[in-house]
């Protein structure tokens, strides 16, 4: 008797690489969250149910980009990890002081 792969598993899946489905699943999901990142407005609404990633990836996206949560990191913890959606704000560089 010979072993059966997990592959081989999966009806429908034999000769396709279950790596690739993976990263082209993923890859999806992190360009549909980098095309709402980007937008130009100053507040950014983001439904992590409706992306399947973690807040942990979707807070890191964001901070890449200058935008921070709405009413601090904390603000964050105390909703549940799927029932609310997450509110970002661009933070406003400022610029130094000019020598005189």
């Amino acid at each position: 008797m010979r072993k059966i792969g997990p592959a081989e598993r999966i009806r429908g899946l034999r000769g396709v690489d279950p790596a690739r489905s993976y990263r082209q699943r993923h890859g999806r999901r992190a360009r549909a969250l980098a095309a709402l990142l980007d937008v130009d407005d100053d507040e950014v609404v983001v439904r992590p149910w409706e992306l399947r990633l973690p807040r942990t990836v979707i807070l890191a996206a964001a901070r890449t980009r200058g935008l921070e949560p709405t009413g601090g990191p904390g603000e964050l913890v105390h909703r549940g990890p799927w029932l609310e959606p997450m509110r970002f704000t661009r933070q406003v560089a400022t610029r130094p002081a000019e020598p005189r």
